[in-house]
């Protein structure tokens, strides 16, 4: 059998987790003294209050000793185990999962980096589910995920840049994207590094640049909203709806930990 694990970012909910065999191990997040783990989707509380605060708030990659635990626990089980995780780009989440793989001898153990995070994790762990129940191997689930990750399945957007830029996560288009006046930055994640793609002149324009973005012929959208669900989350539901009356639409809290990085009121929206 083949055993799932991915890191919190996904955002999937518990009884998702359960429904499709997949460990979730919490990321973490510190706000002043108090520590905490972020754990599945509606089981974060308020957190915008702590990212709020203006003290220092800090988020803390999955260590590899409890990739490890959970890695002997599948193996002495006597399942194989693919980890997918939120981009190395983005987190040191991945190699921590492949010391962990090699802690434990790494024969029975891939480790695969989604180049993604929130709605785009999320699809991909759930096409390995679907794979491994339909009798593919892990190495032609990695296969048919490096195609899918290969192209883009996720756009975000911020009301403005400051998280983001203090997050460090920008890279080369630093100086590329700035905040302007009712202009909202459309960003994808392209080879798991951000890539702006557009502007929207406000949340309305700015969602219907996001949902443009989404290919013909898409069944499957996932709305992310970052810390409470407001008018950015509101406008992007609704364009992508409109583009995509047919679609199986659903829409998540994104948790703290993504929410302190890209900053409250940020949005996503994922495709399969």
């Amino acid at each position: 059998m083949l055993a799932l694990v991915t890191d919190s970012t996904c955002g999937l909910t518990r009884n998702e987790a359960a429904e499709l065999g997949v460990d979730v191990l919490p990321m973490g997040y510190a706000a002043g003294v108090s520590r905490r783990a972020e754990g599945f989707v509606g089981e974060n509380g308020d957190y915008a209050p702590a990212l709020r605060s203006g003290g220092l708030v800090t988020t803390e990659a999955v260590r590899p000793s409890a990739f490890e635990r959970v890695f002997r626990r599948n193996l002495e089980s006597g399942n194989e185990v693919l980890c997918i995780t939120i981009s190395s780009r983005l987190s040191g989440t991945f190699r921590s999962a492949e010391q962990a793989a090699e802690a434990v001898g790494g024969e029975h153990v891939t480790v695969f980096d989604s180049w993604g995070t929130a709605g785009a994790l999320e699809f991909l762990v759930r096409r390995a589910r679907a794979l491994a129940n339909a009798g593919s191997s892990v190495a032609q689930i990695v296969e048919e995920l490096s195609a899918l990750r290969a192209g883009a399945r996720i756009v975000f957007s911020v009301p403005d840049m400051v998280a983001l830029s203090r997050s460090g996560r920008l890279g080369a288009i630093r100086r590329a994207v700035a905040t302007k006046l009712n202009r909202y930055p459309v960003m994808t994640l392209s080879e798991g590094g951000i890539v702006k793609l557009a502007d929207g002149r406000g949340a309305r324009g700015m969602a219907a640049a996001m949902a443009e973005q989404v290919p013909e012929g898409t069944t499957e959208l996932l709305v992310s909203h970052f810390g409470p669900r407001g008018v950015e989350a509101r406008e992007v539901l609704l364009a992508a709806r409109e583009r995509f009356p047919e679609a199986h639409l659903r829409v998540k809290d994104g948790g703290p930990v993504l929410s302190k990085h890209l900053g409250l009121g940020a949005v996503a929206l994922a495709w399969a």
